[in-house]
């Protein structure tokens, strides 16, 4: 193996398919056996049977947020395993949004038992945040992030529109009140930078100040967890930061409900600190596309 710095980088919400995992253990019995240790552990942690609804679905069982993050948490954790054990490891982790856990289980911040309990619970305070179809996310196509901080001021009136997300250049979400991407989506012309917009198929609008109650109740679970020093630097989403001390990193995975996920700012800091080598481990290529249009 090169001496390259590595980085980690597991996928979040979305990211999820009916199968995943299992189509990976069919081709390395070795993977098998340690998939069905993270299945057996999520099962058991989580009182049913999280191992079915990955292998067979149905995929709207799959899409609820309670059960997509620790299905992703659980692939994510088991290909880290399977791929530490193949000799491959990393200096510096990160994770989208969800997958900031799966950083944290693969830096022995957290154990995965642990884990796979608080995205659970993360995913029922976000779907029980907003009343179903009350709120909403969207992705903007083309566009700084001043054009989509203009777009949310034109449009929010006296409702929530905010930007939550910033992927790549060119690509930032908008998470608010659905009535505010509506009148967005009317406004479009007055921001020429952006070319289009399109909804996304989530259940809530994530990392926006709607999501505040959420991050409340998961700060009270997150305070009965342990949660130890990361044995390898893990850059955040809130700040695009490291953070070694496990007080504040309870504080960042709170704030990150309702804050905006710095995904490029993230990426930049860890090419920062000398990565030059690349690794996404999980279920897709998302971040990999997205690094592609960040380098």
């Amino acid at each position: 193996m090169s001496m390259e710095r590595v980085l980690a980088l597991f996928p979040g919400q979305g990211s999820q398919t009916v199968g995943m995992g299992y189509d990976f253990a069919q081709e390395f019995p070795e993977f098998k056996e340690i998939l069905q240790k993270y299945l057996d552990i999520a099962d058991q942690k989580l009182g049913f049977k999280l191992s079915a609804i990955i292998e067979k679905g149905p995929a709207d069982d799959l899409k609820k947020t309670e059960i997509t993050q620790p299905a992703l948490l659980t692939v994510s954790s088991a290909m880290a395993e399977f791929q530490t054990k193949k000799g491959i490891s990393a200096e510096f982790a990160l994770g989208h949004s969800l997958g900031e856990y799966s950083a944290l289980v693969y830096a022995g911040a957290l154990d995965f038992a642990d884990a796979v309990h608080i995205v659970h619970w993360r995913g029922k305070f976000m779907s029980e945040a907003v009343p179903h179809g009350v709120g909403g996310m969207a992705a903007l196509v083309g566009g700084t992030e001043e054009d989509a901080q203009k777009l949310c001021e034109i449009s929010a009136q006296a409702e929530v529109l905010q930007a939550s997300v910033f992927n790549c250049p060119g690509q930032i979400v908008i998470s608010g009140n659905i009535s505010a991407i509506d009148r967005a989506e009317k406004n479009l012309p007055q921001v020429p930078g952006i070319r289009k917009m399109a909804r996304l198929e989530v259940s809530g609008p994530f990392h926006c100040k709607l999501l505040e109650s959420a991050g409340a109740k998961l700060k009270t679970e997150l305070q009965k967890t342990k949660i130890s020093s990361p044995r390898i630097p893990v850059i955040f989403n809130v700040n695009a930061k490291t953070e070694s001390d496990p007080t504040q990193i309870i504080e960042l995975l709170v704030n990150q409900v309702s804050k905006p996920v710095l995904w490029e700012a993230s990426v930049r800091e860890a090419i920062r600190q000398g990565t030059e080598d690349f690794q996404e481990i999980g279920n897709g290529k998302v971040l990999s596309g997205l690094l592609r249009k960040i380098l």
